[in-house]
């Protein structure tokens, strides 16, 4: 009875946890355009999501409308530079025709020199007043741009089937996400008991019915927008992801279905709702936002094409200069106002300071009631600033273009401002449940957090830096797979898929140079594993010197190198061994055994074994701080009882010292071979000459020459950051087997 009353519980969590991850996946594609099918044209763009298809009716239509507008202008032009367009029979002779043609030469001339004042080149720059007083005079004029709606107008009126397709498309977009957002509103009630749960499962089968309903439209639309016979080209295209929603839909039908109808009460308890979802919720959307701060891609401030791409929302806000930086042309000429960057930098600042009081708000939401409304307090108003502080970015993009000189700012639609509003709605509704689900505090308590949590806390900021220094740049990865030139556009029309990884299997010489490098990288990297041992060996002769005073001299001494640059080394090697160096200089004029000295740093004999020694100079004295805190450690009373068993210095340090580095060499040891391909550049560059170049050259300088060295090609990028991620994940394969290995042998590993 026992094992079926089990079954029967275990089949109620598979089908709950089943329901609420379709619900949200169901959510999550609403918001990826590529898998929008409410796309059933090739002239609707391909990042326009669901969601923005059925909050922004403009995104869906706009392209389709642009469309229209761009044959009429065409047709304008043509007609306009025809000069045969006048009709001789509208003249009563041939002289006042040929007059009205002579008359629309002159004008259509004169238009062009006006034209030609605009040309400028927009990498020269003037300073002088003169030159100043000459561009007033091309400045732009503000200019009336008719309303999207009176546009949408004209073109229904002349298109009528086509708008009819998109009205209908456009409403099964607004009905699928009505369905999916009341989806999530039963999936926050199925964390509820007893009633409201099981009215939680009714009302997701509810969204799912609707949602699987809403499928249906689409294929109407297509055929409607497929079988119309007017002239404008639109491309019909079926939504081929329409399969998926229906699936997803279906799933949350029978698993919400079936949910509600094993559901069962506790007469004894009553229904309540729990504000742990909603923390949950607003946590995560919180970490979302925070990493979307520094996503150059999702910057809604970037409302022009003269601003870098690589801008994130967080250089947008805080680093105005740089921000502004391919603008300031465009300010001295006149072709836009510096207020109204000003104000997207502003809106900016205002969304990065929102974000990061709501990141404060969650980390006091992990504490005890007291803190956590403060943490309400913090996320309430952080979201709403962050939220609001869009329509600034907004409405600067209209002024924008509405000022003119279209063609010399270049605007850009900031179309992810609908990500942070939804973020920002989300969050806000959330931490208002929350906060009034939340206990009161009681009078006398004090703020607190456990301490496994502080922890966390305090680690946060670290694993915050290594998100954006080590893991973000991963995003760089995608170059890889794009034939990608240095300034140009990642899109699918340079798409290349495995191409450069398969470069080096087709080129001889790429594999020649390949081998070569490997062989370089693995000979130094080997060396200075057979060599680690030595920092070990020189912190316990340290640690054995008495004297305070001179110990620390040669701590200091043998660490002072490490903070030296490998420019300065390479100074200091040429002051030594170059051709009027102390050595030769020595051999020449002191021991007279040469007419000439010899520059010892051209030599290209026994180059791994030079690099060896110059970078033992260099890090001995650093890598042996590890050694030195870890003999600190050691329990002196091992050393009292060796004593008193008569043992000397030497067999103190072989039978006590040694064998409780172990584990610290160990470590490092298995971060060393994990590293192994990755054996630093700076030193190899400053180092490389004509006569070294074969056998210096390793994995990093290699990918540096590549990309960024002298005669490199723009070509060369995709392929530089394949054989970076080569590196990277045969780094990761090396550090999970030597993990897996000292766990075997020594029976500890480091995870």
């Amino acid at each position: 009875m026992n094992k079926i009353t089990d079954w029967k519980s275990s089949c109620k969590k598979v089908l709950l946890w089943a329901t609420r991850l379709s619900v949200i996946i169901l959510l999550l594609s609403l918001f990826i355009g590529r898998t929008n099918p409410g796309r059933i044209s090739g002239a609707i763009g391909k990042n326009v999501s669901l969601i923005k298809s059925a909050v922004y009716f403009r995104a869906l239509t706009e392209d389709v409308v642009a469309l229209d507008a761009s044959i009429k202008d065409s047709d304008s032009e043509e007609s306009e530079a025809d000069p045969f367009a006048l009709n001789p029979d509208d003249f009563e002779n041939y002289d006042d025709y040929y007059a009205a043609l002579f008359n629309m030469t002159e004008a259509a001339s004169a238009s062009d020199d006006s034209e030609s004042d605009y040309d400028y080149d927009e990498e020269a720059d003037f300073d002088d007043d003169s030159d100043v007083e000459i561009d007033q005079s091309i400045k732009g004029v503000k200019i009336h741009i008719p309303s999207y709606k009176k546009m949408w107008m004209e073109f229904s009126e002349s298109h009528q089937e086509i708008a009819s397709a998109l009205k209908l498309d456009y409403a099964a977009c607004l009905i699928t996400c009505l369905s999916v957002l009341i989806a999530v509103i039963g999936l926050y009630l199925s964390f509820a008991t007893n009633k409201l749960r099981k009215a939680g499962y009714i009302i997701m089968t509810a969204g799912g019915i609707l949602a699987a309903l809403s499928l249906v439209i689409y294929p109407s639309a297509y055929n409607i927008l497929a079988m119309t016979m007017d002239e404008l080209e639109v491309s019909p295209q079926w939504p081929a992801f329409r399969g998926l929603y229906l699936a997803l839909s279906l799933l949350v039908v029978l698993t919400s279905g079936l949910s509600a109808a094993f559901a069962e009460e506790e007469r004894t308890e009553k229904t309540t709702i729990s504000a742990s979802p909603f923390q949950i919720t607003y946590r995560i959307l919180i970490l979302l936002a925070f990493m979307l701060l520094f996503i150059p891609g999702a910057n809604p401030a970037r409302i022009s094409e003269k601003i870098s791409r690589n801008m994130s929302l967080f250089t947008s806000g805080f680093f105005y200069k740089v921000f502004t930086n391919n603008l300031q042309l465009a300010f001295r000429r006149g072709w836009a106002p510096e207020s109204i960057f000003r104000l997207v930098s502003v809106s900016a600042l205002l969304t990065d300071l929102g974000i990061i009081l709501c990141g404060a708000g969650a980390c006091m939401s992990v504490g005890n009631n007291k803190l956590k409304r403060y943490g309400h307090f913090c996320i309430l108003p952080g979201s709403l600033i962050f939220g609001l502080a869009q329509i600034g970015i907004l409405r600067a993009y209209y002024q924008e273009v509405a000022f003119g000189n279209l063609g010399r700012t270049k605007p850009l639609e900031p179309s992810t401002i609908i990500i942070y509003v939804v973020l920002a709605t989300v969050i806000f509704i959330s931490a208002l449940i929350s906060f009034l689900k939340t206990p009161a505090p009681e009078k006398d308590e004090k703020c607190h957090i456990d301490a496994p949590i502080q922890l966390f806390l305090m680690l946060l900021p670290f694993l915050i830096l290594i998100f954006i220094f080590s893991y973000l740049p991963l995003w760089g990865w995608r170059y890889a797979f794009f034939d990608y030139e240095a300034g140009g556009v990642i899109s699918m029309d340079n798409w290349v898929g495995l191409k450069w990884f398969q470069a080096p299997f087709k080129s001889e010489q790429t594999r020649k140079d390949i081998v070569m490098v490997l062989r370089n990288t693995l000979a130094m990297s080997g060396l200075g594993i057979l060599t680690s041992w030595c920092p070990m060996v020189f912190a316990i002769f340290l640690a054995e010197i008495k004297n305070n005073a001179s110990r620390r001299i040669i701590q200091t001494l043998t660490t002072i190198p490490n903070f030296i640059s490998w420019v300065l080394v390479y100074a200091i090697a040429f002051c030594i061994f170059g051709t009027e160096g102390f050595i030769n200089n020595l051999i020449v004029k002191v021991l007279h055994a040469k007419e000439t000295g010899t520059n010892y740093l051209m030599n290209g004999n026994g180059i791994w074994f030079k690099m060896l020694l110059w970078g033992m100079w260099k890090g001995l004295g650093w890598s042996a701080i590890m050694y030195i805190a870890a003999i600190s450690g050691i329990d002196q009373q091992l050393y009292e009882a060796a004593t008193v068993d008569g043992a000397g210095r030497f067999q103190k340090m072989w039978h006590i010292t040694l064998p409780e580095l172990i584990p610290t060499y160990v470590v490092l040891l298995i971060l060393s071979i994990s590293n192994i391909l990755s054996n630093g550049m700076d030193q190899y560059l400053v180092f490389k000459n004509p006569n070294n170049k074969e056998a210096i050259q390793v994995l990093d300088l290699y990918v540096y020459q590549l990309s960024l060295g002298a005669g490199s090609g723009s070509n060369n990028i995709p392929f530089s950051t394949v054989v970076s991620m080569f590196k990277s994940v045969v780094s990761v394969i090396l550090l999970f087997i030597t993990n897996r290995i000292s766990k075997v042998v020594r029976g500890s590993s480091i995870f």
